[in-house]
């Protein structure tokens, strides 16, 4: 109890600490709000006095820079404003289920890539690019680097069909390429997986042909318990069903009756009995070792112990 407590305490504390990049973007913030409030209500005098600038030298091309680089702050905090309110009232339609969310956080991605490029187009014609000439010119690069990113636009194309076939979603556990862990978001080009140790794994979309999802149905944890050789082995099955419910007590992850499936197999020095139930799959290592101590516990309370390797010598006469 005074772990958790101190466990919740710290994790309180992390979640009050400001991180300083976190200060920087609201400075940032405030000072954009200021210019573009500013540069609204005094736009009229602003752009006079920098048109009627007599100056000469850099100060004067700087002077005379100050509208491009005012209307530049506003479309950046229009921008950020824009995404800001859009994202969250995205986030709170898709709010819900696994699938919503995982459908809100893709749409989420693809609006900020088009809100973002949409306001590089803006600055641009606020410096006076000529942006025909520009668009033009991404067309044809468009189409010469579309050829060498083909890979992109796969991870793209599989990340939507991800989402709309609903095979995989945010919060599911899964096991891709050997690796299991729970998703934490799909994304437009990749899918991010952690696990329990909290090392985050980036999957291409296209890559996640074949995994495994074990968040839909219960899982089926076993463990394998040794017992001696010499044991009466209907008699550890007795000591295991007069104490079942007592196993299953001391086993909170386990939603089931523990099973008895009988000897998994005949070693060394041990003769392995299996046992297996039901969990949550959030809970599976968690059952598992719950399984364990608990059969262990009782089989000993009643003169079953696990036994230790032996060795079968052979003397020669």
């Amino acid at each position: 109890m005074a772990e958790e407590t101190k466990t919740q305490k710290e994790e309180t504390k992390k979640q009050k600490t400001v991180k300083p990049k976190t200060i920087v973007g609201l400075v940032l913030l405030v000072l954009f709000a200021a210019v573009t409030v500013l540069g609204f209500a005094f736009h009229d005098k602003i752009w006079n006095w920098c048109a009627g600038y007599t100056g000469n030298g850099i100060l004067d091309i700087v002077i005379n820079l100050i509208p491009e680089v005012i209307s530049s702050v506003q479309i950046l905090f229009v921008t950020l404003l824009v995404l800001y309110i859009v994202c969250t009232i995205i986030k709170a339609i898709f709010k819900g289920t696994p699938r919503r969310t995982t459908i809100g956080k893709l749409v989420n991605s693809i609006f900020k890539v088009v809100v973002w490029v949409v306001c590089v187009i803006a600055i641009l014609a606020v410096w006076g690019i000529n942006l025909t000439a520009l668009i033009a010119g991404a067309g044809v690069l468009t189409l010469i680097i579309g050829l060498g990113m083909q890979s992109l636009i796969a991870d793209v194309v599989a990340g939507i069909f991800i989402v709309c076939d609903g095979t995989l979603q945010v919060g599911d556990i899964v096991t891709i390429d050997g690796w299991r862990g729970t998703v934490q978001e799909i994304g437009i080009r990749n899918t991010k997986l952690i696990n329990y140790s909290g090392d985050i794994r980036v999957a291409n979309n296209s890559t996640i042909k074949v995994f495994i999802n074990q968040s839909r149905e219960d899982s089926y944890p076993t463990v394998i318990v040794g017992v001696p050789y010499e044991e009466n082995l209907q008699h550890v099955k007795e000591v295991f069903e007069k104490n079942a419910q007592k196993i299953r007590e001391m086993c909170p992850a386990v939603i089931s009756d523990i099973d008895f499936n009988g000897v998994d197999n005949l070693s060394a020095s041990s003769v392995d009995l299996h046992f297996g139930a039901k969990c949550k799959e959030g809970d599976f290592f968690a059952a598992q070792r719950q399984m364990r101590g608990a059969i262990k516990t009782v089989f000993e309370q009643n003169g079953i112990f696990v036994p230790f390797p032996q060795v079968v010598v052979h003397k020669e006469k």
